[in-house]
């Protein structure tokens, strides 16, 4: 049985101390490195005086090598042979060594490429089924899911139901193909809200040349869509601004005159005359669609705002007083929470926005219901959220609702909430929507404390 001889030092690792036999102190000469005379060295030394140090990789070569020349008949032979298999279990040695480094090499190669991936890009694996079976972390942060809720599920728990189901077909049908499928999509995050993502998913293909699993690796472009949607925006606004003033010229005139000579009618009338309901109607319809050509005319071409210094809780007190003279609002519970803040901005733009988001609140709950009005602060920095209890917005509705002319009412031109948004925008903020997992709706008005320049309209 090898052993030690005494204690090896920490400094000689893997060898091990074997016994000689008679005769073998020759073959120390012809492995210089691979064996050594231990009782050459006094701290190594035993009684016999017969030991010899073998590495690790030397054990391998002489145990196999050994075995071959017992079996020989000519022991001159058999020396030989041991000679040329030892020098051949070295070379095996050496080549399997520079394998090993190789491999690490590659291993490491391919973790500094995940790494890269997965500090720049958005990844996840999936099986053949479509369940996730690998998220990274950029995955979770952006979808606003932990990783325990992804492993398992399919994509459809991030799908914000934009695209329609014949795109969603297509993609599958080419992966499973075996193919590449390159594109946008729109997800949805755990809050409710949408983020793009330019997508490549690629499938791994077994012998049989069939995917067994697929990885997607994604990009988020979200800044960009909004760029182009703005973009796009600008363009149809300065469409409507040409019909708005070609509207505001050629219609809102004739129509006061429409107007007063109906109600020089109604005044010829006597009281209880049935035509005078079907005058008041006529003209209360002039009233609303003058309204719409005032809103028209604001949203093509707003004002640019005019800043005062005010408080945000005293107006928003004087917003709630209005909300209780409309139908729609009078039985609607209402609660301010959070500090009240001096804000620097247009107080009667930034009263009809709040106005306008709680008429909506109380549309959407048929004048039942409660509304909370949360203020915070961010830095320089004001968030203004409008929640309801009504029945919420459908998700493929929710990216629409600040699209001029959108509205899912009976009546109404669709242009409060535009007008709303391009509001916040003037004063340099934003106008958001999110709808809870509990129901309702949330609009966040989000406003700088202070002026921010250039936010002039053109």
């Amino acid at each position: 049985m090898p052993g030690p001889i005494n204690a090896l030092p920490e400094s000689i690792p893997q060898f091990v101390v074997e016994p000689m036999k008679a005769g073998e102190e020759k073959w120390l000469s012809w492995w210089p490195g691979l064996a050594t005379n231990a009782h050459a060295r006094t701290s190594w030394r035993r009684a016999d005086r017969r030991t010899v140090l073998v590495s690790a990789a030397g054990i391998a070569s002489v145990a196999a090598i050994t075995v071959a020349a017992l079996n020989l008949p000519f022991p001159v032979f058999g020396g030989l042979l041991y000679f040329v298999g030892l020098a051949g279990a070295g070379v095996l040695v050496l080549r399997f060594k520079r394998l090993q480094r190789e491999t690490a090499a590659n291993v490491q190669q391919l973790a500094d490429v995940k790494r890269a991936i997965d500090h720049a890009a958005i990844v996840a694996t999936t099986d053949v089924s479509g369940r996730i079976t690998y998220v990274n972390d950029k995955f979770c942060e952006i979808s606003q899911y932990s990783r325990e809720e992804l492993i398992g599920q399919d994509h459809r728990i991030i799908n914000s139901g934009h695209h329609p189901r014949t795109f969603i077909r297509d993609l599958w049908r080419t992966i499973a193909a075996g193919r590449v499928w390159h594109g946008e999509l729109r997800n949805q995050t755990k809050d409710g809200s949408y983020y793009w993502v330019d997508t490549t998913i690629v499938p791994f293909l077994d012998a049989r040349g069939k995917p067994y699993q697929y990885i997607a690796i994604r990009a988020d472009i979200t800044a960009r869509k909004a760029a182009e949607h703005r973009l796009a925006e600008q363009a149809a606004l300065a469409r409507v601004g040409q019909m708005a003033a070609v509207v505001a010229h050629e219609v809102r005139n004739p129509l006061a005159g429409i107007k007063g000579a109906i109600q020089i009618l109604m005044s010829r009338r006597p009281a209880g005359d049935l035509e005078l309901p079907v005058m008041r109607d006529v003209v209360s319809r002039i009233d609303a669609l003058g309204d719409l050509i005032n809103d028209l005319m604001v949203y093509a071409r707003p004002k640019p705002p005019r800043p005062t210094i005010f408080s945000l809780n005293r107006l928003l007190t004087e917003a709630v007083l209005m909300l209780r003279r409309d139908p729609a609002g009078a039985g609607i519970e209402v609660s301010v929470e959070g500090p009240d803040i001096t804000l620097t901005a247009d107080a009667e733009l930034i009263r009809a926005t709040v106005l306008n988001l709680l008429l909506n609140a109380g549309q959407a709950m048929n004048g039942t219901g409660r509304i909370t009005i949360t203020v915070s602060r961010h830095d320089d920095q004001c968030a203004l959220e409008v929640l309801d209890t009504g029945p919420g917005i459908a998700p493929a509705l929710r990216e629409q609702v600040f699209e001029p002319f959108f509205t899912t009412k009976a009546r109404g031109g669709g242009l409060g909430l535009a007008i709303a948004q391009r509001t916040a925008e003037l004063h340099g903020g934003d106008l958001s929507l999110t709808c809870p997992e509990s129901g309702g709706a949330r609009f966040t008005l989000t406003l700088p404390l202070r002026p921010v320049p250039d936010k002039s309209a053109h």
